[in-house]
């Protein structure tokens, strides 16, 4: 079957759902209007599905003990008042997209299509997990991938192992004893534990974790008093770290516990550490991810494969990743004219060409796969 022209059949349609997706784009867990787009397009294909997550949804074409999943992001960023400046509005019809093609070409293995809320926020991947969705079928592998901006159109970025970092978010608050800034002797000033912890750390991480282990620890603010003659009672030191190994990961938190500790109590202050562990770094499985290069190759041409560059921006399809056996893949998105902003940026924009190289790249997969 000649799959690209179903597609190119299919594919003004799939270009008006990109649209009123983007017309409707809504913030994470408030996605209700784009949930409802999903559940009507699902429900006018016949395709059983339920409600995961608040604003999630997760459908399966098919049924099966196990099965291959893809997922897309739903929610959209307060940007321009609400848009899809992240190009969520692009996964969801590529998905939905490669759902109408696997059933009008009347596939008969088991794939389960996961519509995840809230990713550019609290994220929604580890609530949709929590409630099942990747049980009942089991999922036994997974796709995800996001647009990127100047990349052609027409060629991808993948590689094994990690692509993206994990993301931990750390306050740590030195307690000591304010008072007048004429009578420091009398104080307790959480300013120098402060000073002591961020100094210490930088040279830590210089003398004990190897350069080519990709790292970053940024402390962003520290704050105490406004008033040039007040000490204050307490200082709060804010920053964030982004690995892509969990072993580092975790050495680096234990690191910032004992350390941001022995700086207090140097100072004869107290502290205390609100660590937020956010999400884990992203890691495509070697073997899976492997099988998906060799086979989207041979579809698009080996020169429009080519080997990503990590980032240390953070996904929480990592959580999935963490999971399941997966592959998330980078789609081009620019023409020369389009694709050229950042994400995140007012000015994004993509060439909706790209709409139909990621449902061809997905759905040729799939059906190369023994399921």
């Amino acid at each position: 079957m000649d799959i690209k022209k179903v597609i190119e059949e299919n594919i003004e349609y799939i270009k008006k759902l990109r649209i009123e997706l983007n017309n409707n784009a809504e913030l994470s867990f408030n996605e209700f209007k784009t949930q409802k787009i999903i559940l009507n397009f699902l429900k006018d294909l016949n395709i059983p599905s339920k409600i995961l997550a608040k604003t999630g949804v997760a459908a399966t074409l098919n049924s099966g003990e196990e099965c291959i999943a893809i997922r897309a992001d739903m929610d959209a960023l307060p940007v321009n008042g609400v848009s899809h400046v992240c190009g969520h509005d692009y996964h969801m019809a590529i998905v939905m997209g490669t759902c109408l093609i696997l059933k009008k070409i009347g596939f008969d293995k088991c794939v389960k299509f996961i519509f995840q809320p809230a990713e550019e926020d609290d994220g929604g991947a580890l609530p949709m997990i929590k409630e099942g969705v990747l049980e009942n079928p089991k999922v036994k592998n997974m796709i995800g991938f996001h647009v990127w901006p100047n990349v052609n159109v027409g060629t991808i970025e993948v590689s094994p192992g990690p692509s993206m970092a994990s993301v931990d978010d750390f306050k740590i608050i030195f307690k000591g004893n304010g008072g007048h800034a004429a009578m420091p002797y009398l104080c307790k000033n959480p300013i120098y534990p402060a000073m002591d912890f961020i100094q210490t750390m930088n040279f830590k991480t210089k003398m004990e974790i190897n350069p080519l282990d990709s790292h970053i620890i940024t402390f962003t603010s520290i704050q105490c008093d406004t008033a040039p003659n007040v000490i204050a009672d307490e200082c709060v030191v804010l920053g964030t770290v982004r690995t892509f190994d969990n072993d580092l990961r975790n050495k680096i938190y234990e690191d910032i516990k004992r350390i941001s500790y022995l700086s207090a109590e140097k100072y004869n202050c107290t502290t205390e550490l609100k660590y937020n562990f956010q999400y884990p770094p992203l890691i495509n499985d070697e073997d899976f991810t492997n099988k998906f290069i060799n086979i989207t190759k041979s579809l698009i041409g080996e020169n429009n494969v080519i080997p990503l560059e990590k980032t240390f921006a953070a996904e929480d399809f990592s959580f999935f990743a963490q999971k399941i056996p997966s592959v998330h893949f980078r789609l081009g998105i620019a023409d020369g004219n389009k694709g050229l902003y950042p994400l995140h940026s007012p000015y994004f924009n993509a060439s909706d060409d790209a709409l139909f190289h990621g449902i061809n790249i997905i759905t040729n997969f799939i059906l190369s796969l023994n399921l």
